[in-house]
């Protein structure tokens, strides 16, 4: 493992390059956009949270207090006025230029957001929320009957703006340590949600604890397998110049990808970002598959998705010496050379166009049917999808799939330079990568001759199509 490399003086412009580099443009802008309003909900939280100076914090309860009685009368008498003083009000400065220093504070507001979100309890089961609100109802009403709803509300907001305050949590631990507090808390529990309170043990018997578990993120891989039909060939993974990869991202990018068995995930990364304490945190990323093996979708007709396991083709097929590959090469050559003219190609496009274009889907993949093996089968031009192969269905796809996770920790450890760490990504198995026909038409030279017998049947084989 190697830091990234960073100069003293400023280390924080390094980690934002590689920021910048990893994530994509879109992401960067709306970062960037929403850079004042995340920083007015970091200091929301903060004040809220009582991070901040106490006396924010007040302010923030007694502005409570002014909404809930105020708010009526304000809005009855002072609306117009607000209206106005909107409409006067000066237009905003030009956004000033983004710096990296600007992008990092955004990136650091959003860490401070997600770490002082409160922990929301879990729901219990409907039937006793249902017993709760049938028992509470009654006092409900008497009470609302009794105080205005603004006291009421007034009243609940102050709990919910001083729930985390430093006092109120003093208080609270201090009144945990009385058993008769804890033992009418838990009297009153049973009664409002009808669960009985577990038998007293006399003796000390010490329970096992287990370790909490760690938050984590599912995502789902997916992998292109594309093939071609050539007669003489049946299917195959040696596609025309100038469309999609044998193995590829999904629609309608189509980026070129490992297949199955050479696929890796991301190596470990390390972050480090500074807490505004003389101190750094280290947020530790670690990839792992959640599920042992690839699997293919299949859809069957009026069915819903599921997910099979399939072996995984080998890459024998498109090895230089295969008979696709062999086909790939001789197609190039004589496109190269003229034999074959644009008119007469495949995908029936204007004269001088190579290989095929790829199509727009005619319909979302998760409501497309598949075949028993999860093939989707298309024309010329990977358009009208079809479970089913036949006259007219020249090449098919389907979807490999796979769910990893990513876990993180997160420690506070000293100050330090701030950047990216990132460990050497793992080799990959041994597997041969199935290169794109284009790169193979360019690189490879065929030494057949002009009236070979191989010649004389690519040009039966490509222009039979175009013909019917």
């Amino acid at each position: 493992m190697s830091m990234s490399p960073s100069t003293p003086p400023s280390p924080t412009p390094v980690a934002l390059v590689d920021f910048v580099k990893c994530v994509p443009q879109p992401l960067t802008a709306v970062l960037v956009q929403l850079t004042p309003f995340i920083a007015a909900i970091r200091h929301g939280f903060e004040i809220t949270s009582w991070r901040r100076s106490w006396y924010d914090s007040w302010l923030a309860v007694a502005l409570w207090w002014a909404i809930c009685l105020l708010a009526e009368r304000t809005l009855l008498y002072l609306l117009p006025v607000v209206f106005l003083v909107a409409t006067l009000v000066p237009p905003r400065p030009p956004r000033p230029t983004t710096t990296e220093q600007s992008l990092q504070k955004t990136i650091t507001d959003l860490h401070t957001i997600q770490s002082l979100l409160p922990s929301l309890p879990a729901l219990p089961a409907p039937k006793i929320v249902l017993r709760i609100a049938a028992l509470t109802y009654v006092p409900y009403v008497l009470l609302t009957y009794l105080v205005p709803l603004r006291i009421l509300l007034a009243v609940l907001g102050t709990y919910v703006l001083v729930a985390r305050a430093p006092f109120i949590h003093l208080i609270s631990t201090t009144l945990q340590r009385s058993a008769w507090v804890r033992w009418s808390l838990r009297r009153v529990l049973a009664f409002l949600t009808g669960v009985p309170l577990p038998p007293v043990i006399l003796s000390h018997q010490p329970t096992p604890t287990t370790p909490s578990p760690v938050p984590s993120l599912r995502f789902l891989f997916t992998i292109y397998e594309n093939q071609r039909w050539w007669m003489g060939l049946d299917w195959t993974a040696a596609l025309l110049p100038g469309e999609r990869p044998s193995w590829s991202s999904t629609a309608p990018q189509f980026q070129p990808l490992s297949p199955p068995n050479a696929f890796t995930l991301p190596p470990p990364t390390t972050v480090y970002l500074a807490n505004g304490k003389g101190g750094r945190v280290k947020r530790t990323a670690t990839w792992k598959w959640e599920e042992p093996e690839w699997r293919v979708v299949v859809r069957k007709d009026g069915g819903g998705l599921s997910r099979v396991e399939r072996p995984i083709p080998e890459e024998s097929t498109a090895s230089p010496g295969g008979s696709g590959s062999r086909l790939l090469k001789a197609a190039g050559k004589m496109r190269e050379s003229g034999i074959i003219g644009g008119s007469s190609t495949v995908s029936g496009g204007v004269e001088g166009e190579s290989g095929v274009e790829d199509g727009q889907e005619d319909a979302d993949e998760d409501f497309v049917a598949t075949d028993a093996d999860g093939w989707v089968y298309g024309d010329n031009k990977w358009e009208g999808p079809s479970n089913k192969g036949g006259m007219g269905k020249y090449t098919r796809h389907r979807r490999w799939t796979r769910i990893a996770t990513v876990s993180e920790t997160v420690e506070v450890v000293e100050d330090g330079p701030v950047g990216i760490e990132r460990a050497e990504a793992p080799a990959p198995p041994d597997a041969v990568a199935l290169p794109t026909p284009t790169q193979e038409v360019v690189t490879t030279a065929t030494t057949s001759e002009e009236d070979s017998p191989l010649k004389q049947r690519l040009r039966r084989a490509l222009s039979k199509p175009s013909s019917g």
